[in-house]
């Protein structure tokens, strides 16, 4: 080691040196173990600027001898500490995203897990610990797509952490094949982490992005809903391209793993009447929201958006819209329509919803006196005379959100006009249709 650093410390001694020798015009002394570098400048008539000598400037040469024996020692220290285990490869480090959930799902292809897992979920990385307070420990957990999905099914899980067989049988953190939901802080919202070996960790979902969408349906056990509810999951649509998504329905439902429904106390029926004949849903939809807020996946994200279930939805472009539309004290939340905020797409910031969270009742309160008894509303019209006339939410059109037949859309079925949601498509040929006419939700070119 001594012979090879030697060299390096005397040729990068010499560098400065030479160049204050240079700028003076002097010789470089010799020293101990090293030939005297002598330079000679040129110096300049200050009339004619001519040069009167040569210049020899083997200080060049030294410091390319440097910059070679630099080069080596570096590699040597390099292999030295890989040998050791000082140094992680790309592979040791952690890879993020599919290529990680690809690497640490289950290996057979056709694992539904492990297609949940590229699809859907959020950073996963290796040998990286994330921080939180434990909720459960899931024992016998394959791989780490399937924590990640554990993690999916619980909303209180907002980070995860898999440990590998690594000759740990013990139930704890980190632990052979056990799978450490874990919990933090909605007002925090920081993801901290610190190294560890042998373990994969990640988030359920994305919702560290900027501006993300938390976007819910509610769904129906029978009948068509489920039916493209399954064909969004497999198409990879509607709310399943959100940065968070979750299904209510009155049954605890499994489409998929990591996709199990959030189960409310009701029979999902509602009459029709009122001045419009609508569905006077509103006593259902307090519930479901009941359940959105007790869940509490809505405080993780920017926007929460209510979607129906056959509805022809594009988060790209709504991540466009919301963009234009930044949060406020007050909250904000988008009208979709001229007639009022229409059901199949309502866009809530993350501050409207907490106020709308404690005061629902402050305006069923206000309405039922308003109305006699109990206005005969849709639950669209009564969040949006709630939040506007009573919790006075800030309330902002946007045209280019919603294209229905309830609107006076004329060319709602063609799906071409640009808008984030057409609506209603009550079969998956239809449905399909219009989603490739909208040619999949790209967004339009800007000449």
């Amino acid at each position: 080691q001594d012979k090879l650093l030697k060299p390096v410390v005397l040729s990068l001694l010499h560098i400065p040196i030479c160049g204050a020798m240079v700028a003076n015009g002097s010789s470089v002394p010799s020293a101990s173990g090293y030939s005297g570098l002598d330079v000679t400048v040129a110096s300049h008539d200050a009339a004619s600027s001519s040069t009167t000598s040569e210049v020899r400037r083997p200080c060049l040469r030294m410091a390319g001898t440097a910059i070679s024996a630099l080069a080596l020692v570096s590699l040597v220290i390099l292999a030295v500490a890989s040998s050791r285990g000082l140094i992680q490869t790309k592979t040791d480090l952690g890879l993020i995203g599919s290529d990680a959930m690809q690497k640490y799902a289950n290996a057979d292809d056709s694992d539904e897990s492990a297609d949940h897992a590229v699809k859907y979920c959020g950073k996963m990385e290796e040998d990286v610990d994330f921080l939180g307070t434990t909720i459960a420990h899931l024992p016998d957990i394959k791989d780490a797509a399937t924590c990640c999905a554990k993690c999916q099914e619980n909303p209180q899980c907002r980070v995860w952490m898999w440990g590998k067989a690594r000759g740990m049988p013990v139930l704890t953190d980190g632990g052979d094949n056990v799978c450490t939901l874990r919990s933090i802080d909605p007002h925090h919202r920081v993801v901290e982490k610190l190294p560890r070996r042998g373990v994969v960790s990640g988030l359920p979902f994305q919702w560290d992005r900027y501006n993300s969408l938390f976007c819910f349906v509610l769904m129906q056990p029978h009948g068509y809903e489920p039916d493209l509810m399954k064909m969004h999951y497999s198409k990879g649509w509607s709310i399943f391209q959100c940065d968070e998504f979750e299904l209510v329905s009155n049954q605890t439902i499994k489409l998929a793993p990591g996709v199990v429904t959030s189960s409310i106390a009701s029979d999902l029926r509602c009459e029709k009447g009122g001045e419009f004949g609508t569905a006077l849903n509103t006593p259902i939809f307090h519930q479901v929201w009941k359940k959105i807020f007790e869940d509490g996946r809505y405080q993780f994200n920017a926007w929460t958006v209510k979607v129906d279930p056959d509805c022809a939805f594009f988060p790209d472009r709504l991540r466009v819209a919301v963009a234009f539309h930044p949060d406020t004290y007050h909250g904000l939340y988008l009208n979709n329509c001229k007639f009022g905020l229409h059901g199949p797409l309502e866009v809530f910031s993350l501050q409207a919803v907490r106020i709308w969270s404690t005061g629902y009742q402050t305006c069923n309160d206000h309405f039922t006196k308003l109305c006699s008894g109990p206005c005969l509303w849709g639950e669209d019209m009564f969040i949006d005379q709630c939040l506007q006339k009573v919790l006075k939410v800030h309330r902002t059109n946007d045209w280019n959100l919603l294209s229905e037949p309830h609107c006076d859309s004329d060319d709602w079925e063609e799906c071409s006009n640009h808008k984030v949601a057409f609506h209603p498509f009550k079969t998956k040929e239809d449905l399909s249709e219009c989603m490739r006419k909208a040619d999949y939700g790209a967004l339009p070119i800007l000449a």
